[in-house]
């Protein structure tokens, strides 16, 4: 009897080590990194095997790797502390690949915007030796209420297809469109993070997201006022008065409250230059 105890102590444990076992991160298959010598095109999101960054700096996969905890899809560069001063001068370009075994899941929209985060810090551990803590602290921050009127955006139509110049942290795209020499800003299947985060990003504070709109949205910016030929300002006075961060908020049918709150920060403790291949 007591050698069929331990037999099964045995088995028990050997079961539960396997259980323990942690969890392999997940990692693109294929990585290169160089810096970029020719200029050309900004670029930077998915790919439909991966991921792809072209003539920019290292730290916006950085900021797409460790997303906020907080409302903000992505860090301003004023939340990262301790960035080495390459990562935010020297660009690079960036090609890496999903192996086939990931593939299915890697076009799944809903798992996605995850696999990326992680598959992203897995590189930047392995490549650039990165080592990172979140920190918090209390100060002014800007709550981003729904107007009396209602949102001025549409949920989108996931029947809809649309591709933009960049892929945000939680699925959606950003696009540019010229337009009578100026550029008119798109977010397609965005949520209130990316809206606030890209869009808002110039109040001159962090937007706590306190909507309740949880869905997808399709957002159009018209460009700011910019100055004509002549070089007389359009509407000097009134960016003079109201920050455009606000002109955007009302034209959008939301509303910026001044407000006190957690303002989270990205802490780097080690960097390191990454080897080219």
């Amino acid at each position: 009897m007591r050698f069929g105890w331990l037999i099964l102590v045995a088995v028990t444990g050997s079961a539960l080590a396997q259980t323990a076992a942690p969890k392999k991160p997940l990692a693109f298959e294929v990585v290169s990194i160089k810096v970029n010598k020719e200029g050309g095109p900004q670029t930077f999101g998915v790919t439909a095997n991966g991921y792809q960054l072209r003539n920019l700096f290292i730290e916006i996969p950085i900021m797409t790797a460790y997303v906020p905890q907080t409302s903000m899809a992505m860090y301003g560069a004023d939340q990262i502390v301790g960035m080495p001063f390459w990562a935010s001068d020297e660009r690079y370009d960036i090609t890496a690949k999903v192996s086939d075994a990931d593939l299915a899941d890697w076009h799944d929209a809903k798992k996605q915007p995850a696999m990326l985060r992680e598959m992203l810090q897995t590189m930047l551990t392995e490549r650039m030796k990165l080592v990172v803590h979140r920190a918090s602290k209390e100060g002014n921050v800007f709550e981003l209420v729904v107007g009396k009127d209602g949102p001025k955006f549409k949920e989108t139509n996931p029947a809809e297809h649309h591709t933009g110049q960049f892929t945000l942290p939680d699925g959606g795209v950003m696009s540019w469109e010229p337009r009578d020499g100026q550029v008119v800003t798109h977010l397609y299947a965005a949520t209130i993070r990316e809206i606030s985060t890209m869009m808002l990003n110039d109040s001159g504070r962090q937007v706590v997201d306190k909507t309740g709109l949880t869905g997808k949205y399709d957002v159009t910016v018209q460009p700011s006022p910019l100055r004509t030929a002549d070089g007389q300002a359009q509407a000097a006075a009134a960016m003079d008065k109201e920050p455009m961060a606000f002109t955007r908020v009302n034209e959008l049918g939301l509303k910026l409250v001044p407000a006190k709150g957690q303002i989270e920060t990205l802490v780097i403790d080690h960097m390191e230059k990454p080897p080219e291949n």
